[in-house]
């Protein structure tokens, strides 16, 4: 019997719309019960104090998504 994971690609469009939705309502149900990691509160907060003290580089999104496809392709 597959996994989960591999009847994804048999599901139709509509089929895995509903699965994510699920999926969705399950980790938000769960995710106000626990709290980040102490390491992801961290850089979370240097990224706010680039971003407050003016010091954070921002890339055309455009221009990521481009470089992303070129690296996957």
């Amino acid at each position: 019997m597959l996994n989960v994971c591999e009847q994804i690609p048999n599901l139709t469009t509509a089929e895995k719309l509903m699965a994510m939705e699920a999926l969705w309502s399950s980790l938000h149900q769960n995710f106000e019960d626990s709290a980040p990691p102490e390491w992801h509160r961290e850089i979370l907060n240097h990224r706010m104090s680039l971003i407050e003290s003016g010091e954070a580089l921002y890339e055309d999104w455009s221009q990521v998504k481009k470089e992303l496809r070129e690296r996957t392709a």
